[in-house]
């Protein structure tokens, strides 16, 4: 199966797109969807969600887990930039269509950090 995630960044006026494809699996997990596959650094990364929150984890030496809800603010440890505050402005998923989308801005200690914006498909390769 193909992941493909597209990401939109801004920070300092800066804006970066960025597109991935990895080869995965995808499982149904009662009402969650969930997507493995490893990253560009040979990492595991598992990615699950339902119609409300999307949790991403990257098993690194020092695993990373990132959370969006979609009415709350969320936070997670970075390592070498502490605990940082997730804000989802925006999220849609779309089991039909097989694709997540997020919006979101990360900030640390109410300073905001940057926008993003993210899209993940998958469909079978």
């Amino acid at each position: 199966m193909e992941i493909i995630i597209r990401n939109r960044i801004v920070i300092d006026g800066q804006e970066e797109f960025i597109r991935e494809t990895f080869e995965g699996d995808v499982k149904k997990l009662g009402n969650k969807i969930a997507l493995y596959y490893k990253n560009a650094e040979e990492e595991k990364v598992l990615i699950k969600f339902d119609d409300k929150e999307l949790s991403m984890t990257r098993y690194a030496e020092k695993p990373v887990v990132m959370r969006f809800h979609k009415e709350l603010p969320t936070h997670t440890l970075y390592e070498g930039l502490g605990r940082l505050e997730i804000l989802t402005d925006g999220f849609h998923m779309n089991e039909e269509l097989k694709h997540v989308k997020l919006k979101y801005r990360l900030a640390q200690n109410d300073i905001p950090i940057g926008e993003y914006r993210m899209r993940i498909d998958w469909k079978i390769s």
